[in-house]
């Protein structure tokens, strides 16, 4: 099976290999999900995304909307950190793989707390170690 296909159907486990410090050059499938997650097309999709979330979370709710439920209050008390993660995801020239996945799991994870809500902080700490580790060392 081609390299791209395993990435493809396996992109969520590999994410998670990356966040918890896999060398993202030890396998060619988490070389190529490394490229895929700091490539600047695919940070500016992700800064785009974390921009509409915070922007909808200032909207009121509708009753009968398509759109997932956000932890609005959460998201009101992060709005700075998330504002700066979009903002870095979208100009920083250098980032690491492990930070994008960070980034990425805030706006793909139902159950993560840019959706649901938590105890106060979880989701500016999330946000926080995401854009901490957008620059650090892997």
């Amino acid at each position: 099976m081609p390299v791209r296909l395993r990435v493809l159907w396996r992109r969520e486990l590999l994410d998670r290999l990356l966040i918890e410090g896999s060398d993202p050059v030890s396998t060619p499938e988490l070389t190529l999900r490394a490229f895929q997650l700091t490539r600047r097309t695919s940070r500016r999709q992700l800064a785009a995304s974390l921009d509409d979330v915070v922007a909808s979370a200032r909207v009121r709710s509708r009753r009968y909307s398509t759109s997932p439920p956000l932890a609005r209050r959460a998201i009101k008390l992060a709005r700075g950190a998330l504002a700066e993660l979009a903002d870095a995801l979208r100009e920083e020239p250098f980032v690491t793989p492990r930070g994008v996945a960070l980034a990425r799991r805030l706006v793909t994870d139902g159950a993560g707390p840019l959706y649901v809500e938590m105890p106060d902080g979880t989701l500016l700490r999330a946000v926080q170690e995401a854009s901490a580790a957008l620059a650090a060392p892997v």
